[in-house]
């Protein structure tokens, strides 16, 4: 592999590209910064050891000159971050704890657990094996789409949402009506296989989203783990997943259709043991 260490500008290609206005190079700082760096490689020809810019010029120049200034508002961003944050804990931690759920509604979450109870009446297959059926209220996609869950998001906002491999297209539809771009999959291995019409399930997803621009807090995780069931019966979710969401991602935390409440989050769905 041969290593350049300097990107050569040729002039001749350099006079072809039209400075940016003052507007367009303020954009581009700010996609930067959103994004953590360019989004756009810069483009290069190769050749005799060098490595000739022929497109990217701007950008090359707008990293260059404004290391400082970028990395100013990219700590700017995020102590306008924890300040949302830090605002809608206090607002939470204000009201006592059975009263919670009402104040769901005038608080902001920077991360939301949701497992959302699916209706499986519209998955088209007779149960051939007799699934265990829930014995919870269930919601159909459009009930469930039509939840406020956006309304509860930050405007930096991680997502995880439970899913069935069956259920899966309604995942990506959900997570698109609430207002998330879809990023990866975690995958739960169980310690044995249940029932299926076709093959025997042993794996449950968690579709991971993402609202504005918020990074992980930790850069060492993979998007599979082995964990037993949860202790509370069918569709139960093992408690080590929280201890994992709350060591990636920043609260205020808000978990959705919750079968019981923890210490550090706002708990919501009729089947919380503390009644929020």
């Amino acid at each position: 592999m041969k290593v350049y260490n300097d990107i050569i500008i040729d002039a001749e290609f350099a006079a072809l590209i039209p400075p940016l206005s003052a507007e367009e190079r303020q954009q581009l700082e700010e996609n930067i910064v959103e994004h953590g760096g360019a989004r756009d490689p810069l483009v290069v020809w190769a050749s005799k050891g060098t490595l000739t810019l022929l497109d990217g010029h701007n950008l090359k120049k707008a990293v260059e000159e404004g290391r400082p200034v970028l990395h100013v508002k990219r700590e700017l961003k995020e102590q306008a971050r924890e300040a949302r944050r830090e605002e809608n804990r206090k607002k939470i931690a204000a009201v006592p704890e059975p009263e919670q759920a009402a104040a769901v509604a005038d608080a902001k979450f920077a991360t939301i657990v949701i497992d959302p109870p699916w209706d499986w009446g519209d998955e088209g297959d007779q149960d051939q094996l007799g699934r265990a059926r829930p014995d919870y209220s269930t919601m159909t996609i459009e009930q469930l789409e039509n939840l406020d869950v956006a309304g509860l998001a930050d405007d930096d906002c991680h997502i995880y949402m439970w899913i069935t491999n069956r259920s899966l297209p309604k995942g990506f539809r959900l997570l698109e009506a609430w207002g998330f771009r879809y990023i990866t999959a975690i995958t739960w291995v169980k310690p044995h296989f249940g029932m299926g019409n076709y093959f025997r399930g042993q794996t449950e997803h968690v579709l991971f989203g993402v609202k504005g621009s918020q990074p992980l807090k930790r850069k060492d995780v993979g998007t599979v783990f082995e964990a037993d069931r949860g202790p509370a019966g069918h569709s139960s979710k093992p408690p080590s997943f929280l201890d994992l969401v709350e060591s990636c991602s920043p609260g205020p935390f808000l978990e959705m259709f919750s079968r019981s409440s923890r210490a550090g989050w706002v708990s919501w769905g009729e089947n919380t043991d503390a009644g929020q």
